[in-house]
């Protein structure tokens, strides 16, 4: 039964009356029914197994272009992945063209590209009714048609083209090429003809923006038979001609200096169609002498005009003067029409296409750069390094919240003096608190917007531009993310959504490298607790576990050194028993019983200090600053209850120690403890 109905799905594709036929993703021509057969005078044998491009159909659009390379099915549908329909010409057995109407369908099966379904049906009979069709439907209509320009008054009182008109009536879209009696015309040589649809090709050929510029000028040349070609586009923001492609020129005439906006290119910008212009005649022009070296003798300009709009002037230059007609002055206007048409798409393409395209390079680039460790610093480096470099910035950097969420840290920089990260705290700044408020902020000038703290620093940086990001994790601000630029730049929404996307994401990787770290320093602890609990077990000898307990933390919690300190027999004075990381004069410097810190520890109470040179709890603080100690942690060491001893963790930086960090050391802390009381109780059981 299943046989029987694939018999009957293939006499129903076979009897229908369009054309159907299926080609594989190797362009090969694997099923060709009747319909396709009539149509085209191949048989199915004929067809079937040959490749599509093998000049065999030789599809074409109205002018004569092939298809066979960017408007193969094959290629279009595995890119969009969408069924689409055109319009185009195909070659019958017999010789003949014929005008079709394609609908190409691609075919997935589970997933996988199997080809594309191309159905086809004859056109030229219904494109043939048409003007017969208008001929009866209004045989009595009057039709305005102005008789100068030939535009037509619609029925909205509105004058518009004759194309236009025709084009909404019904009558097809229109292209405008020229007719073999106008190339005649104007030219007297249908070789122009040629001419005008080869610069069309050529210049059509590309989206890239430099490329479509150096095909114009180069092509003008070929087409004119001039001496040379320019191209100035004009900048709207300068209200200048910028030089933008040359052909035939020396670099030094093309790129001798800006443009004087001499009588041809006032013309073009006025609008008028052509002006010619004979350099060697104005002694007054500022390049004659650069025009008379370079063997220039006449110019002539023509607008480059997109709409309404002057985007630019097409410059070709002669040896010799040079007469042109009426029709020759029409036919470069022509060309410099389609040279602005090609410039705009162009821009548009890589306004668009390009952009995206880069801003996932970029995307790319920044997340493989910042997944590539796991370690939270280098993340951190990475990204201020890799950001500016894509993005084409001066500078970046990173500030976190610290454990209180109040307090913004310095915790990357790259591009900037230390002088100017060390200018102050930035919390306060209005910029800074709508970041934390997850709202982007863009700044055209650092030196005299208000949202800004420290705009003088900022200036003599030679910072112009800023835009501060919020750095967001699992829906919750833990930073902000500053961008700067060293010449004024306006960010626009785009740019403002795409580096918002990159901070996102660069949260994402501090977070991920931030667990990674919490995970793997909770490991280190288990082991190096574990190695504390063995080692308690296995010897009775109590400053042996201490030194051990010394020498473990500064490489554990990442710590410059450690001491351990006892109370003798009294109860009232400390006595050194353990120390790791400290030069002896430091360890020798005095008495540290009167030590507020101190005091706080002896009371069973963590005593953290960030800045150990200027806080009053610590008495020697010249010695800490000329030993390299910034911060410190001070943990009580506690057996049944009883405070035995103090141990100290000190930073070579500044450090806000966390609670984790705390617990730990407090946690060993008690581990030294247990190793004493047990030393204790051996020597007792000794005696």
């Amino acid at each position: 039964m299943f046989d029987k109905r694939l018999k009957l799905y293939h006499q129903i594709l076979d009897n229908i009356a369009d054309g159907v036929y299926f080609v594989t993703p190797e362009r090969k021509i694997g099923f060709w029914n009747k319909g396709a057969e009539r149509i085209t005078g191949y048989s199915s044998a004929e067809a079937v197994g040959k490749a599509c491009y093998d000049a065999f159909l030789n599809h074409e659009d109205e002018m004569g272009n092939t298809l066979c390379d960017s408007g193969c099915p094959i290629l279009i549908v595995s890119e969009t992945r969408d069924p689409f329909q055109r319009n185009l010409f195909l070659q019958r057995k017999d010789g003949g063209k014929l005008l079709v109407e394609e609908h190409i369908s691609p075919l997935y099966r589970e997933g996988k590209f199997e080809g594309v379904i191309i159905t086809f049906r004859d056109i030229s009979l219904f494109t043939g009714l048409r003007p017969f069709q208008l001929r009866v439907h209004k045989m009595e209509r009057l039709i305005p048609i102005c008789g100068w320009c030939k535009k037509i008054r619609n029925d909205n009182d509105v004058w518009e083209q004759l194309e236009a008109f025709l084009t909404d009536e019904g009558m097809g879209d229109f292209t405008h090429s020229m007719c073999p009696v106008c190339a005649e015309k104007i030219f007297s040589k249908k070789v122009y003809m040629e001419s005008y649809q080869n610069i069309c090709k050529a210049i059509s050929a590309s989206l890239s923006l430099d490329e479509v510029l150096k095909l114009i000028v180069s092509n003008v040349v070929k087409v004119m038979s001039v001496k040379a070609s320019l191209l100035r586009l004009l900048n709207k923001e300068t209200n200048q001609l910028e030089l933008a492609a040359y052909h035939g020129l020396s670099r030094s005439y093309a790129d001798k200096g800006p443009v004087e906006y001499d009588a041809s290119i006032d013309d073009a910008l006025a609008g008028k169609s052509v002006s010619i212009y004979d350099i060697t005649a104005d002694k007054s022009a500022k390049y004659r002498r650069e025009a008379e070296r370079e063997g220039i003798r006449s110019i002539l300009s023509i607008p480059l005009r997109f709409k309404d709009e002057v985007i630019g002037v097409l410059r070709m230059y002669t040896a010799e003067p040079t007469e042109y007609s009426e029709e020759d002055l029409k036919f470069v206007t022509a060309i410099a029409e389609q040279a602005a048409i090609a410039i705009v798409n162009a821009r548009v393409f890589e306004k668009t296409i390009s952009r995206e395209r880069e801003y996932l390079n970029v995307f790319q680039a920044v997340t493989k750069a910042v997944s590539s460790t796991l370690n939270v610093n280098e993340v951190l480096q990475l990204i201020v390094r890799k950001i500016p470099e894509v993005l084409n910035l001066k500078a970046a950097t990173i500030r976190l919240l610290d454990d209180t969420g109040k307090k913004l840290r310095l915790a990357a920089a790259y591009g900037l003096s230390e002088k100017y990260l060390n200018r102050g705290p930035v919390d306060t700044e209005e910029n800074i608190i709508e970041a934390l408020n997850e709202k982007p902020v863009a700044i055209y000038d650092v030196s005299t917007d208000t949202r800004l703290g420290y705009r003088k620093e900022a200036e003599e940086e030679g910072l112009k531009s800023m835009l501060t990001l919020p750095i967001v994790a699992k829906g919750k601000v833990i930073g902000v993310l500053r961008l700067l630029t060293g010449w004024p730049r306006n960010f626009n929404n785009e740019e403002i959504a795409f580096a918002a996307s990159l901070a996102e994401q660069c949260g994402t990787a501090i977070e991920n490298a931030r667990m990674y770290e919490r995970q793997y320093r909770e490991i280190q602890y288990l082991k190096t607790m574990e190695e504390i609990a063995k080692a308690i077990s296995s010897t009775p000898d109590m400053r042996e576990v201490l030194d051990m307990i010394a020498k473990k933390i500064p490489s554990i919690m990442k710590t410059k050194a450690a001491t351990i300190r006892l109370l003798d027999m009294s109860g009232k004075k400390l006595e050194l028993v353990a120390a790791h990381g400290l030069t002896e004069k430091y360890l020798n410097r005095g008495p540290v019983d009167a030590e507020e810190s101190i005091s706080f520890a002896l009371e069973g109470k963590p005593v953290a200090i960030y800045d150990v040179t200027t806080d009053s709890r610590i008495v020697y603080r010249d010695e800490a600053r000329e030993e390299g100690i910034k911060s410190m942690l001070v943990v009580p060491i506690v057996v049944r209850n009883k405070i035995i001893g103090i141990m100290r963790l000190l930073t070579a930086e500044y450090r806000n120690f966390t609670p984790d960090e705390m617990d730990f050391a407090v946690a060993l802390a008690e581990q030294g403890g247990i190793a004493i009381e047990t030393a204790r109780m051996y020597e007792r059981i000794k005696e």
